[in-house]
């Protein structure tokens, strides 16, 4: 370098730059600069290099710089704004990508990053614009069009959406923001299969994408594909910090004869106490195991509904366990056991409670609803006089006996549809038309496979709730 004047070097820095040499390419800008510290493309290019490294305020400090060294550049403008929107700066990100589309008609990127920000700030019209013109600059710029299909998205305008993504996969097969776009946009729209496929795209070796790797194990469970789905579901490992034993020891279906097999209960956002109650049936399956002893950690919620409903060599807790040979977290037993949809084991019911005392000879209809339905839903049967209607409150045994009480019972997603179903009561469970995975495909009037008494009722798009529960004979 010594032989280089300030251009020469700045060039060689700014190739090193672009094949991604970015500690070379710092050293020789940085020369650069003790030689002229008023080149601005150098004091940009350091900026973008504190950027790449996750250095946010280094980076704007930077960029800032080149800005007062040349002001009219709009590549410094445009990175400027993208620095500040990401810091989520959101008006100094507007007036420096506008500046930069000033600066420069038709920068497609700089339109593209301006759509952002109106999309985020809900000027839908203006996010429209800009996209358009950072597509008619570029028809191939790949983040316009990725941001355009997000503008579809966000406007409930999917078909339109995945048709973006789909032109984003033709320039380029493995972009990974328009294979999880894609798969997020059909899952939206209820095309499973399709939405398989592009997550199925995005995860294969991409061994770090353990969420998506859970949304295609999700994807697959809802098509009754427990083959698959079970064995990726495991991906939640990595997800949530579930395991209570190390790897090493973690049970995978040897036998367990003299051993404690530690089974415990799995606290995520994807789990709560409707789901130990569906996977608990499981435990009966371990006999054939001929285990010394099973200890099953339960929510402290549950313990009293569980107390002498569970096989004799399964040990009932609410605390963690210290001693064991094996473990094993709850929603793991079926992927264990080879389970299949077409076989789930005790869809009759396996749990028991002691009925409230019947004062009536009326119809009792028990209900337990999500936050989303409104309990004058229920207008209907409460202006029948052959009906009586309560709600399922209490704890946990308490909503037990109060359900085994009633003649029917209709209630959201949520813990009282396992409860309910676990005790063999028929029950009608209202879902919306893109539910859980757990229901499958699920369809009005027709039964689940978990539970043989539980009957779904599906509100579909542009219906109330009303109109479904009004469906519902009793």
């Amino acid at each position: 370098m010594k032989d280089m004047n300030a251009k020469q070097a700045f060039n060689l820095g700014r190739s090193y730059h672009e094949k991604g040499n970015l500690a070379q390419a710092e050293k020789i800008y940085e020369a650069v600069l003790q030689v002229d510290p008023h080149h601005a493309e150098a004091t940009h290019n350091l900026g973008m290099i504190f950027a790449a490294r996750g250095l946010r305020e280094e980076a704007i400090e930077y960029v800032k710089r080149s800005l007062e060294l040349d002001g009219s550049n709009p590549n410094f403008h445009n990175n400027m704004g993208e620095l500040y929107r990401i810091a989520g700066q959101i008006e100094h990100a507007q007036f420096h990508l506008s500046a930069a589309c000033e600066l420069k008609p038709g920068f497609s990127e700089a339109f593209s990053n301006l759509g952002i920000i109106h999309m985020e700030k809900g000027e839908i019209d203006d996010a429209k614009y800009c996209f358009a013109e950072a597509l008619a600059s570029n028809p191939k710029n790949v983040n316009a069009l990725i941001n355009t299909g997000n503008l579809f998205r966000k406007t409930g305008n999917f078909n339109d959406a995945i048709e973006c993504y789909e032109a984003v996969l033709e320039l380029s097969p493995d972009n990974p923001t328009a294979l999880i776009c894609a798969a997020i946009s059909h899952n939206e729209i209820m095309d499973y299969n399709n939405a398989a496929k592009y997550y199925s795209r995005l995860v294969a070796n991409r061994p770090e994408l353990q969420k998506e790797k859970l949304a295609l194990a999700e994807i697959t469970l809802r098509n009754k594909d427990f083959r698959k789905g079970l064995k990726l579901y495991e991906a939640r490992f990595n997800v949530f910090n579930i395991l209570k034993g190390d790897r090493e020891t973690l049970w995978r279906g040897t036998g367990l004869e003299g051993k404690t097999l530690y089974v415990y209960y799995e606290d995520t956002v994807i789990c709560g106490l409707g789901d130990t109650i569906l996977f608990c049936r499981y435990l009966h399956e371990l006999e054939k195991f001929n285990p010394g002893k099973v200890v099953l950690q339960l929510q402290p919620e549950l313990a009293e509904l569980f107390e002498g409903q569970m096989p004799d060599f399964v040990e009932l807790t609410t605390e963690d366990v210290q001693e064991f040979d094996v473990h094993s977290p709850l929603l793991s037993l079926p992927m264990i056991l080879n389970a299949r949809a077409k076989t789930i084991p005790l869809a009759n019911g396996y749990l028991k409670a002691e009925p409230a005392n019947r004062e009536t000879d009326k119809i009792r209809i028990g209900y337990a609803f999500n936050e989303n339905i409104d309990q004058n839903a229920l207008s209907l049967f409460e202006a029948d006089d052959r009906v009586e209607i309560f709600p399922l409150e209490g704890t946990m045994k308490e909503k037990a006996d109060k359900a085994a009480s009633a003649d029917l019972v209709i209630t959201s997603d949520n813990e009282i549809v396992h409860l309910a179903g676990a005790m063999g009561i028929k029950t009608c469970l209202l879902l919306e038309e893109n539910h859980h995975w757990r229901w499958f495909r699920a369809k009005t009037e027709k039964t689940s496979e978990w539970y043989s008494s539980v009957t779904f009722y599906i509100k579909e798009k542009g219906a109330d709730w009303l109109n479904v529960i009004s469906s519902i004979k009793v």
